[in-house]
């Protein structure tokens, strides 16, 4: 008994330890954090973090955007871009656009129009009809709008929704939301690559899906990338959509590089990893 007894003050004192040593190392990630979102970026310069399966969080030299966001159900007590995860109260002071593809569940969470409450100046740009409310701005296919300073490009998604192009601060960006070559013929996915293509834009940061979404790399969904990359011409690109198993972004990056393409691709490891954009490079 006063043996078991032992064993369990043991594992009280170690759980106890763990929580205490982790208050400081939470404590300098938010602070981390709120230095990275005051930084002063220049045009052309982008702070990235991976939120997880195909959400990104990008800020820019006036701007910061969210990408197919999802709440998981195991978040840390004090959610931070730092762990990958959003915490409208972290946000509060940035002009936020959030972004949404399409309305499947590993895309899209209804917890994100709660964000409002805590940012003042927030906009929501969907890949459907959401529904009518002042912040919300609804696209179709192929559809462009120009909202402040940002100019917004849309395509039809292979899935559903769309997949998204911004033109912001001296960047373009492209977040293909569920556009992929799942299979089949190549042409549906093809014709939105190359309506883009036709554009002549000189793309900075690509996020493109490389996996299905049981986490299950598909020959035709490579084969889509390495045509997207081709076309594009991106100088940086980001796989995504791999439903938490991030080692599929390694498997691709080794596989593209045998390729030699002119773009570098970069991989998140872990949600809340964090990336530098600056002179066409991740620094």
């Amino acid at each position: 008994m006063v043996s078991r007894l032992r064993w369990v003050v043991c594992i009280l004192v170690s759980v106890s330890l763990v929580i205490v040593m982790s208050i400081p190392t939470q404590a300098k990630q938010k602070e981390e954090v709120k230095a990275l979102l005051e930084q002063k970026l220049e045009e052309k310069e982008a702070i990235i973090w991976y939120l997880g399966h195909s959400g990104w969080a990008i800020k820019t030299k006036n701007h910061l955007l969210i990408f197919d966001y999802v709440e998981t159900e195991t978040k840390p007590a004090e959610p931070s871009l730092a762990t990958g995860n959003i915490n409208p109260s972290e946000l509060k002071d940035q002009q936020v656009f959030v972004f949404v593809s399409h309305s499947d569940g590993d895309h899209y969470s209804e917890d994100i129009s709660a964000w409002e409450k805590s940012i003042t100046n927030i906009r929501y740009i969907f890949g459907w009809q959401a529904g009518e409310k002042p912040n919300y701005v609804c696209m179709e296919a192929r559809q462009s709008r120009k909202i402040d300073d940002m100019e917004i490009l849309t395509i039809s998604s292979t899935d559903a929704g769309v997949g998204f192009l911004m033109k912001v601060d001296g960047l373009v960006i492209f977040h293909a939301g569920d556009h992929a070559h799942w299979g089949g013929a190549m042409d549906p996915f093809a014709k939105e690559i190359d309506y883009f293509a036709q554009s002549e834009q000189e793309f900075d940061i690509v996020f493109l899906a490389v996996a299905a979404r049981r986490d299950q790399r598909w020959e035709s969904i490579t084969q889509g990338v390495f045509y997207t990359l081709k076309k594009l011409l991106p100088k940086v690109m980001f796989p995504m959509h791999a439903g938490g198993k991030e080692h599929i972004f390694k498997e691709f990056a080794q596989e593209a590089e045998m390729k030699k393409f002119t773009t570098n691709v970069h991989y998140a490891e872990n949600k809340g990893d964090r990336f530098f954009y600056q002179n066409g490079k991740i620094q």
